[in-house]
Formats: structure tokens, sequence, C-alpha cells
């Protein structure tokens, strides 16, 4: 019986000649100048791109990609050749499903993703820079039964790893009853193994995306994947041919490997993979081998709870009972209080609990957490009270929606029947403020009304202290902040890219603001720290001494000088996790900006992935920055170029985002896509509508 390294050589071999058979009658009916390549990315073929330089972009092209591959398989079966097979077998895989691109256009219907763009990758990109995703675990291959792969399944949701899954583990994991998709953070792939090299062509774009590597250049790509991504796969069942060289593949490129084979078995041995038969002890092996930190969060109640819940939504047709909304008045209130008047665990219920109330209706509701710590300040209230919408949403069948006195939940009837309780949001609360908050919180108890009279009296405490915080942080601004705060989370993909948060200017990524920073600080988060202002150097461009100075040394010397409010001289450093692009289109003289969420090309024909390929990587790039979209509406944005007033284009998704924000008479002339998708168009708008960049910059930049 042929060894593991022999079958890796040879299921090598069969992926090409399937790959060049498919390629021949792919241009037979095509033509060798048909277009290939997948959706919503800027790097090609990704796996070859990555690899070899090549920017392969037509039919014809694949033929060179084969050969390449052919000549770097070597029939003596070695360690050494069995791992060139393997990364032969991956370019081979590669190039065959890029045909099926090709021929098929939209080869994978739901629930398959096939290739994810990479406008996924950045979705997923900040919680992976956080921890809040500790790492991600690629599952192929058949498990011995449903239920073992189910055990593996929910291991992965329970530690909020993000879970890639290829071949028939997937029908397995689903037919066991398994929630899989983006928002459970378990993506089937496509239900064969050769699907799985749509997980691979997502892990070879994180260096060329975050780290700047060059395409081509092997070692170093090789390098960054194995020192910096915090991957393993889990490879179930036995091994053929095919599954040989795939698993050869992934151990080329650095990435750990585990079996659920027996260490006795070949496939263990000869290709040095980690053997655990035990499906129970799969998930947490890998965490250990890459050094993952997944934590289970574990707090008793009668439904399920974990972040993969985070987002789901309870539809009417599902729901017991509603709070807030529009139908009846909801709030929750979260106080800094003496520690002596805090029991720690208590919770009290203030009037009828869930099962007492009519099936269907709206309710009022409060809750209060009163909160008692070593350090605590008034200033943490409001950064501390944001966490419940969070920690609501972790709740199997629980929604929640909005803050303070504009709350909207709702429960359904599935965690009803299971035994949910009101008081069970206490128990929530309680678990997870002294998980993630060990250092301040010391104590914390929780009161929940539900008595109309009851709720209306505690609002108006609750409403008094919404508006006293907002009166010492509405308004501050960065000359009056004593210190502004650093972030370099994001350097785990993009090693030269800081952060510099103040009190007008939000994070890239928009989920720190300066007090959520200052927060962060105060409780030792690793990543976050304060950066002195020293002398302002230029107000309006945002420079200051002490920025400059902080921002050179903790980007190893990349950057020197940093101006906040300028994308034009020296502007701010940009990671992959933005929520937005502000971008200058030389054309009109004026500014753009696109969102995430948009996927169509704008004005100047780049997309929003194109545009982060080019300006992401911790690079200063003049006329092309990062942003969080609440920079937009900061009173700083880009104030050297004009602001908001600059701006030509948005999308109008965006545009109704910020709308607030826009002076008054300009919202109209800003365009969108229902108003210009070319430079024609929007030179046309612009001049109609009367946009201020047509008097203020057309003339200066020779535009009449």
């Amino acid at each position: 019986m042929k060894g593991a390294l022999g079958l890796a050589i040879d299921g090598a071999e069969a992926a090409i000649r399937a790959a060049g058979e498919r390629l021949d009658n792919a241009i037979r009916r095509l033509g060798q100048g048909a277009s290939i390549g997948y959706p919503q990315t800027s790097y090609y073929l990704p796996f070859v791109y990555g690899l070899t330089g090549r920017k392969t972009t037509r039919l014809g092209e694949l033929k060179a990609v084969l050969d390449e591959a052919e000549r770097s398989v070597k029939k003596k079966p070695t360690v050494e050749n069995a791992l060139d097979a393997g990364l032969a077998f991956l370019m081979a895989t590669e190039v065959a499903e890029s045909i099926r691109y090709a021929v098929e256009r939209d080869p994978y219907r739901p629930p398959y993703s096939g290739f994810m763009g990479d406008s996924m990758i950045r979705e997923f990109s900040l919680p992976l820079a956080t921890g809040d995703i500790p790492g991600i675990a690629v599952i192929i291959g058949r498990a011995k039964d449903d239920r073992s792969a189910a055990t593996v399944g929910r291991d992965l949701q329970a530690r909020n790893l993000l879970g890639l899954v290829a071949g028939p583990v997937v029908d397995q994991m689903m037919g066991a009853g398994v929630k899989m998709g983006a928002r459970y953070k378990l993506i089937a792939i496509g239900s064969s193994l050769a699907s799985g090299i749509h997980a691979i062509n997502l892990l070879i774009r994180v260096p060329l995306m975050f780290a700047k590597i060059k395409a081509g250049r092997r070692g170093a790509l090789l390098r960054y994947v194995k020192e910096k991504v915090p991957i393993f796969v889990v490879a179930l069942g036995p091994a053929d041919g095919t599954f040989a060289a795939a698993i050869a593949g992934a151990v080329a490129l650095g990435v750990p490997v585990l079996t659920d084979q027996t260490a006795e078995s070949a496939l263990a041995k000869e290709l040095s993979l980690f053997s655990q038969p035990a499906y129970s002890e799969l998930v947490s092996a890998g965490c250990r081998l890459k050094g993952i930190k997944a934590e289970v969060v574990e707090v008793e109640l009668p439904i399920d709870y974990g972040s993969i819940f985070e987002g789901e939504r309870v539809r009417r047709g599902g729901m017991y009972v509603e709070f807030g909304g529009k139908k009846s008045t909801a709030f929750e209130y979260l106080r800094i209080r003496p520690m002596d008047e805090v029991e720690d665990g208590r919770v009290a219920l203030v009037g009828p609990d869930l099962k007492d109330m009519e099936e269907g209706g709206s309710r009022p509701l409060g809750i209060i957490i009163d909160v008692a710590g070593r350090g605590m300040e008034r200033d943490l209230e409001p950064v501390l009270e944001r966490r419940i919408h969070q920690y609501v949403n972790f709740g199997h069948g629980l929604m929640h929606v909005g803050q303070r006195d504009i709350v909207w939940m709702r429960v359904s009837k599935e965690a009803v029947r299971r035994g949910f309780s009101l008081k069970d949001l206490g128990r929530i609360f309680h678990a997870m403020f002294h998980r993630e908050f060990p250092k301040i919180v010391d104590r914390i108890q929780t009161t929940i009304l539900t008595v109309p009279s009851d709720v209306d009296e505690a609002i108006a405490e609750a409403r008094k202290a919404y508006a006293e915080r907002d009166a010492r942080v509405i308004g501050l601004t960065e000359e009056e902040a004593d210190t502004f705060y650093g972030c370099t989370l994001c350097q785990s993909f993009a090693p030269s890219h800081v952060c510099v948060i103040t009190p007008e200017r939000t994070s890239l990524c928009g989920a720190t603001s300066w007090l959520d920073a200052m927060v962060s600080h105060r409780i030792g988060t690793r990543a976050v720290f304060p950066v002195p202002k020293g002398e302002c150097v230029d107000p309006v461009r945002g420079e200051w001494t002490g920025v400059n100075e902080t921002v050179r040394k903790a980007s190893h010397g990349a950057a020197r000088r940093y101006c906040l409010h300028s994308m034009f001289e020296c502007p701010p450093t940009s990671c992959g996790c933005f929520e937005a692009i502000a971008f200058f289109i030389p054309e009109v003289s004026g500014i753009g900006i696109v969102h995430r969420e948009y996927t169509n090309p704008t004005p100047n024909g780049l997309t929003f992935s194109t545009m982060a390929g080019l300006t992401g990587g911790g690079k200063q790039l003049p006329g092309m920055i990062g942003i969080g979209i609440e920079y937009i509406k900061s009173k700083k944005f880009l104030q050297a170029d004009g602001g908001l007033r600059r701006v030509v284009w948005m999308p109008r998704e965006l545009k109704e985002r910020v709308k607030d924000a826009i002076p008054p008479g300009l919202y109209e002339k800003i365009a969108d896509e229902t108003a210009a998708t070319s430079l024609d168009e929007l030179r046309s708008f612009l001049e109609r509508s009367g946009h201020p960049v047509v008097e203020l910059y057309w003339p200066k930049a020779g535009m009449e």
C-alpha cells in the first residue's frame, strides 16, 4: 500500500492533468483570450499570484501556470518532494476553480460561499486583530459520522473561531443541525475538497493585503503565514491522493494540520501531522498548537449563549414579547456606585417576568446596572453601558437594538419555552462584566423593572445622567484634551500602522472613540497607549510634535510625520480594517468617500477593494486614506483639504448615515451612484448642482 508521501505526489499529478483537460475544453469553448478571475478581488488568482507573482487574467495564460506546477512535481516519495507536490496541487486546483468561474460565472449556490472576496477578509480582519475572533480553523474531509462533525463545528463556535469548511463534512454538520454562514462564523465553502482552495487563497491574501508583501516573494509570504496568521487545519478521514496532496500543501504553507487518524497512520507519520482521534479535543488541540487563546464563554442559562448569535434577528412571528421600540418605553442605565452599596451577583426583578406576560405583546422595561470597583470613575459609565447591547445579543433568541432610552428588545418564543427569565439578563451582565473587566469591576448588581410606573420614574434619573455625560464629552476638542491615544492592534497584520485617536478623530475601524481608548488604556489593554500631544505645529493640518515622535517610534520609523486632518501632506497610515476610504478625484478636484459595503466601482473606475489594496498595509499614501465613518461627522474632517465642502461623491447609503453632519444646502450637491457612476457624469452633476468645488477649486486647477 502506497504511503502518504507517494499519495500526495500522485494526487498532485492527477490534479494537474485534470486541470489541463478542463483548460483545453474551456479554451475550445471560450477562446484563449477569455477573461478569468474571481469576483470582488484585486489579487487575480490569489494563490498563483501570491506564490509566483503571475497576474493571470486570460484563459490562455493558465497553461504556463500548469507547466510550472508540473515541473515542481518529482516522483521520488520524499518529504520535500511531497511538500512541493502539495503546493503544485494547490496551484492546479486554483487553476481548475478559476476555469469553473469563467465557464459557469457563479458556480456556488447557498449555503456554499465558494470564493470569498476581499471585503469579507477585511470584515473579519478587525475582530481577528482585536482577538474578538481569536483565530481561524480550516476543516476539510469527512468525519466518521454526523455527530462527530457537529462536535467540531459547535466547538469552533463556542470558542468564536472563524471556521472555513470544505468537503463532505459540510453536509455532515448541517445534517446534525449546526448553524452555518458568515453570521455564525462557520462558512461552508463547498461540498468538494477542491473548494477548500478558497480557504487557502483567503489565507494567502492576508500578507498581500495587510503586510504589503510583494507577490512572488514566496519565502517572505510563507514566513508571514507561519508566524503571523493564527490558523490551523483539521483534516478528517483517511487519505486518498487528492486528500494527501491537499494536506501536504497546507503543511508546505507552514500551517499546522491535525488529523482524526491515529498517530500510527501513514498520513500522520509521513507528513508530520498532529494526531487527535478524539473529536471533542481537535479544536482545543489546534488552538494550543498556534497559541490561540480561545476561551469558551460559560454562563449558566437555559438558552445557548455566545458571540455567534450576535446580530440574530427575532422576527414577529417567532417573538414572545418585545420591549421598547415604537410601542413602549425601554431604557438601560449603568451607574458607578460605592463598594458598600453594591451586592455582587444580586439580581432584582420588580414586576412580572416573561412567563407572566401576554404572548405577542409589548411591555415597558428598565435595566439598571450598579457597578463598583477600584479606580472606577464616572467617565467609564457610558463605555461600560454600551457593552449591554453586545452582551444581550449573545443570547440565542434575544434581539437588542439601540441604547440608553431608545432600546428595542425582543425575546423569542423558543427562549421562553426553554425557561429564559428576565433575571437571566442579570446573570449575563454579572458574568460578562467580570470576565471582560476583571481589573476594574469588583461588584455588580442588576435591577430589572417591568411595571410601567416604575419604569417612568426611573427613566427620569437616567435621562438626567445621559445629559450630564453628554455635557462632559460633547464639544471636547483636541486642543482641550490632555492627551491623545494610540492603537497598534492591527500591527499583527500591518506592522507599520499606528492609529492616533483624538476627541475629534475616531479610529479607522470605527470601533474605538477617544473615550473608549482612554478606558482601554486604564484597564490595561496592551495595544492602546497614551500619546503626548506635544506642541502644535499646524492646527489646520493637525500636526503635533508629540504625535510625530510617538508615531515615528511605534511605526518602527516607517512614518516620520503624521497630520491628523490632511489626506495630502503626511496623512495618517491605513491598516486594512478601515470602514471607508477617502480618495482624491483630480479630474474634478474633489474628494470621494466609499465605504466597505459598497462593492460597485466608484466614478474613478475603482472599487473599494481595489483602493483598499492600494492604501492599506500601514502606508502613508497622499490622496487616499482609510477612515472611520464617525470621523466624517467631525468638525475637523480633512479640514486642511476643504472638509465636507470638498466632498463630491458618496454612495447613497453612506450619505444618509452622515446626513446630519453635512452642512445645510450641501447634501443635494454631493453626488451618489444614482447621479454619477463615471467621471463625465460626476463633472456634469457638480456643474448643474453648483457644488462649492466648482467655484473654489476648478479655476485653480485649470478646469474652467
